[in-house]
């Protein structure tokens, strides 16, 4: 039996979750949907746990890598405890630009000494490292005290910050989100502008963004392979599922946002073929682990 791991908060959220159960029944795949938080479940009886929408993890960050490291030791973790530690803090992207994959322009800010007054007054965003659902993340238009203020309480939460600058080009294009499942390119979807103007929708897990379908560009294609490449050689196993969410800069140049690699939504319904796919990956995931 597959474990799709959720969590209370994100119940009737995960849109994603209807699709795949349908999926998994219509090629006779037993599963169940279960909170990652819930005490009473046995995880052992389950061939492959696969984290879908545990969407509070960045809240109770030590708590959710306990239960990591301990539900991996009595079965599969999809993705690995191994590819989820390096995947829950955004500093990886250093990893990336190190490997010379195209990134955003980012700064890492661990401590109020590594702000630079100068960036702040420029047009900047500013997340936390450890994050979901761009909880905690705003844009700042030239407005340095309230950017070192928002810099200030991030850091005293116990976690460091992201800066990037604001990238105009998504306000005309927004971002494009490339899926794989089973290490091969599924789909891609358009992820309108989230802080283009001044009022965000919170649900109550994230920040509602506007969805469609995207057929993605060849230079963004490559950019995504590019970065599995990158995964599957930095991992003993590569991931079974990943988002790679990217923005085309203002010459041209697709380079990445996030690497989505623990509980990202993927926007199944959005290809005619991608609930059975994704069905079909975690069926072969499950009756490997069963061998």
């Amino acid at each position: 039996m597959i474990a799709l791991a959720t969590v209370q908060l994100a119940r009737g959220l995960d849109h994603d979750l209807n699709i795949l159960t349908e999926s998994l029944d219509s090629i006779n795949e037993s599963w169940q949907i279960v909170d990652w938080d819930d005490p009473s479940v046995d995880w052992s009886i389950f061939s492959i746990v696969v984290l879908r929408s545990t969407w509070d993890y960045y809240k109770r960050l030590d708590e959710f890598a306990r239960w990591i490291d301990t539900t991996s030791q009595v079965t599969r973790l999809y993705n690995s405890a191994e590819i989820v530690h390096w995947n829950l803090n955004k500093q990886y992207l250093a990893q990336l630009i190190a490997a010379g994959i195209p990134v955003m322009s980012t700064t890492f800010i661990n401590s109020s000494s590594d702000i630079d007054e100068a960036q702040l007054q420029h047009d900047i965003i500013i997340k936390p490292t450890v994050s979901a659902g761009s909880n905690n993340t705003a844009r700042h238009r030239s407005q340095p005290v309230d950017a070192r203020l928002h810099i200030e309480k991030i850091l005293a939460s116990g976690t460091s910050v992201l800066l990037q600058p604001y990238q105009p080009s998504i306000d005309v294009n927004g971002e494009t989100s490339l899926v794989y499942l089973g290490g091969i390119f599924s789909h891609a979807f358009r992820k309108g502008p989230i802080f283009c103007g001044t009022e965000q929708v919170h649900n109550g897990a994230f920040i509602d963004e506007e969805i469609s379908a995207r057929i993605a560009s060849s230079a963004e294609l490559t950019l995504g392979n590019q970065v599995l490449a990158f995964l599957a050689q930095r991992f003993t196993d590569s991931p079974l599922y990943a988002r790679i969410d990217m923005v085309t800069n203002t010459t041209g140049v697709p380079e990445i946002m996030e690497i989505e690699l623990t509980e990202p939504s993927l926007y199944l319904h959005l290809d005619t073929d991608a609930p059975l796919r994704a069905a079909n990956v975690l069926a072969s995931a499950a009756a490997a682990a069963r061998k």
